[in-house]
């Protein structure tokens, strides 16, 4: 057999496998698509994704959700009459929930992926002057939320009467300047553990309630915010052992360079 000839060869034992591949696929995706037809929901399984300490949401409510509080029931009804753009948008009108995917798998099960939201905060509505209101939760991006009837959260509690507009939303330019100091607040276990409470004023200024003793922090504005949190550590440092929690009504850490403190 000549060179030429093997090659040739060659050449078309390379173009077989591609076709055979090729035809392999397409009856794949055919078999797929038939069987997709052919398969009827046989169950809704739910994964819940949570940063929280518990997860805020349930189930139990994801489902009545999906299901359109059980009037829309999927057993048994074949996949391709589900649609699972219509499941992810009636699972995404939960104010908790931050996303929401939805597939099927060759069982006739519908895999729900849920991840919810992590809240910094929590708003506390009758304190700013809305008690006609619940209580709201605030998110990492800056949204106001509902509350789980699930789990409480231990989180930074917030009043004030910067929240006395219900529909304040902490992402427009003024509430901006709030969301670095509760993030800051938020990833420190310490300043976490020490502050209960925080008062935001209608012109966004702060006053800190700590966890121990009866004295106020006057934060001020939430500007240089660490440079601020480096000086009441410095004073927890150095005042608190010696004058003890109790001996000043207010600290003032909105002075630059200073620490202002009142009996």
């Amino acid at each position: 057999m000549s060179p030429s000839t093997k090659i040739k060869i060659q050449r078309l034992k390379k173009i077989l496998s591609i076709v055979i591949l090729m035809g392999l696929a397409i009856a794949a995706v055919v078999y797929e698509e038939i069987s997709y037809n052919e398969i009827k929901c046989t169950g809704l399984v739910v994964k819940l994704d949570s940063e929280n300490e518990k997860p805020l949401l349930g189930k139990q409510d994801i489902n009545l959700m999906v299901t359109n509080q059980g009037s829309d029931y999927f057993l048994n009804k074949p996949l391709n009459e589900i649609s699972l753009h219509q499941i992810e948008q009636r699972v995404k009108r939960i104010p908790l929930v931050k996303s929401c995917e939805a597939h099927h798998d060759f069982s006739g099960k519908i895999i729900i992926s849920v991840k919810e939201y992590n809240p910094i905060a929590r708003i506390l509505r009758f304190t700013s002057g809305v008690s006609n209101l619940r209580d709201q939760y605030v998110t990492q991006e800056g949204r106001l939320i509902s509350t789980s009837d699930l789990f409480t959260p231990r989180i930074l509690v917030v009043s004030g009467p910067f929240f006395k507009d219900s529909r304040r939303d902490l992402r427009d330019p003024r509430g901006k300047t709030l969301l670095p100091f509760l993030e800051f607040i938020n990833q420190d276990e310490f300043w976490k553990a020490q502050i209960a409470q925080i008062i935001v004023a209608e012109d966004g200024g702060i006053v800190m309630v700590p966890t121990m003793g009866k004295t106020y922090i006057d934060f001020g504005l939430p500007i240089h915010i660490e440079t601020k949190f480096k000086k009441l550590a410095l004073f927890y440092k150095k005042i608190i052992p010696n004058k003890g929690w109790n001996t000043y009504s207010w600290i003032h850490l909105k002075y630059k360079n200073q620490v202002i403190c009142d009996y």
